[in-house]
């Protein structure tokens, strides 16, 4: 009984529970649980020692599984789809905002969190110095109705465009804390790709079809491959070996690798140019009416049937009023909408005045847009450890974009008389499964290290130097 009774107050010392934490050393009322080799965790020294039946092995300090549980116990799954961008936003977010958990008026301290609509605003744009950028959204609208140069629209909305993306993040991480768990999620699935989204459709009604195609293969070559190999190579710079949960990673490559059907799917049946195809674009539109009907699926398994297993630990204080929050999104949406006019309008040019293939642009340059400012965090997270986390933002997007915004593309291109379909270069779709095989295999140990980072990264460097050289058919 009175194991037992400490173990709840040893897991509820610290926000990583059954990791070790350097916390657990100064709570006195566990000094026994540490020391007591019959139990699971304890600590001598530097090192944590983990027991599995009669094995025990020591971990160097820091190198514990990055697992989280719940209070009760049971594991706590955080990454797939939009729960680890969630979490991303949320740490991205305490690091702004302290909380005042000490405080012993708790109404108090919500109260004391609800600032005014600038006062948070200003929060979050002197969170990060990236936010910089936007002091480039005068000049990228300005460069459009001057008519500037297509390479200075360009790169200015460019960059524009980066710090918006975060912030939208930042104001539906707002919005969906003024709703119940359910209603928060689906919040977050919808605009966790939002900017892709915006872009996407943008160039999509301009015509460019080329140009979404690669973006949507693009984001997930530079997640799967350049983000998660920045993960584990930086990561493993600091930890010799970190770990992570397979059931999750089993769960994402599984899921990317049935968006990968789709793209094989139509290619016997017509030439990547031609576009018009019936044969190729019938396949692609109900390949992606199943693709969407299977992401409905995982929100249903994540928000409803298995909501339990992804359960938050701690709830959500919202740092501005629910309007405000909503007022911030429209208009940071908004603006994203109209500077991706104005980018999309200057590619050809761009391409021209460069000597950049379209096809580059939309594999290599446009990913950078959507997610940069959290790319940077999952970097960071996985630099402490929190490998379960940074898994979530990297292969967790990729399959958000797999399974929604590439699928949305072709139903959205069906809806406005677009040719948008699956039937990608076969060169595209040879490196998309090869890519995915690597990825596999590097996942398949639920370890990683510095080298196999350096692998991916290095893999994704080879494939960007392909596409460069890459000739493919204007369409």
């Amino acid at each position: 009984m009175t194991s037992s009774k400490t173990l709840a107050q040893c897991r509820t010392s610290s926000k990583e529970s059954l990791v070790y934490h350097d916390s657990y050393e100064h709570v006195a009322d566990c000094e026994h649980f540490f020391t007591d080799p019959h139990l699971s965790y304890g600590s001598t020294n530097n090192f944590a020692f983990t027991s599995f039946g009669d094995h025990s092995s020591p971990i160097r300090k820091g190198n514990s599984p990055s697992v989280n549980n719940s209070e009760s116990g049971k594991i706590v799954y955080r990454g797939i789809g939009s729960h680890a961008r969630s979490s991303i936003r949320r740490l991205q977010k305490s690091e702004r905002v302290p909380t005042h958990q000490s405080d012993v008026n708790l109404g108090h301290a919500k109260k004391k969190q609800q600032k005014s609509f600038l006062i948070a605003l200003r929060s979050m744009i002197t969170a990060s110095y990236i936010n910089l950028l936007l002091l480039a959204i005068p000049f990228a609208v300005w460069s459009h109705y001057a008519s500037w140069p297509s390479m200075s629209i360009f790169l200015l909305n460019f960059f524009a465009m980066i710090p918006l993306a975060a912030l939208l993040g930042a104001f539906t991480e707002e919005v969906a804390a003024h709703t119940n768990q359910t209603v928060g999620g689906l919040i977050n699935a919808t605009f966790g790709n939002a900017v892709e989204v915006v872009v996407a459709i943008q160039a999509l009604l301009a015509n460019e079809v080329r140009v979404v195609q690669a973006s949507m293969i693009g984001s997930i070559f530079s997640n799967l491959l350049l983000v998660l190999g920045c993960c584990f190579f930086f990561g493993g710079l600091i930890y010799k070996e970190q770990e992570f949960q397979p059931v999750v990673a089993t769960a994402n490559m599984s899921l990317l690798a049935l968006g990968s059907i789709a793209l094989v799917l139509p290619s016997p049946f017509a030439a990547y140019y031609d576009i018009n195809d019936e044969d190729a674009l019938g396949i692609s539109r109900i390949a992606a009416i199943f693709l969407i009907l299977m992401y409905i699926q995982l929100l249903v398994f994540q928000l409803k049937t298995h909501a339990d297993v992804f359960e938050d630990e701690e709830e959500e204080e919202a740092e501005m009023s629910f309007g405000a929050a909503l007022v911030g999104l429209v208009g940071v949406t908004t603006i994203i909408a109209q500077l991706s006019g104005y980018f999309v309008e200057s590619i050809d040019g761009f391409c021209v005045e460069s000597g950049i293939s379209r096809t580059f642009v939309g594999l290599i340059i446009l990913p950078i847009v959507g997610n940069a400012v959290e790319h940077l965090t999952a970097v960071t997270v996985a630099m402490k450890n929190k490998m379960d986390l940074a898994m979530g933002v990297a292969v967790g997007s990729c399959v958000q974009i797999a399974l929604f915004v590439a699928p949305l593309t072709v139903v959205v291109g069906w809806i406005a008389d677009k040719p948008m379909n699956f039937n990608f270069p076969h060169f595209e779709i040879i490196l998309f499964v090869l890519s995915i095989v690597v990825v596999f295999i590097c996942l398949s140990d639920s370890k990683s290290n510095w080298l196999e980072g350096s692998m991916l990264m290095t893999t994704y460097v080879m494939i960007a130097v392909g596409f460069w050289f890459e000739k493919v058919q204007d369409y």
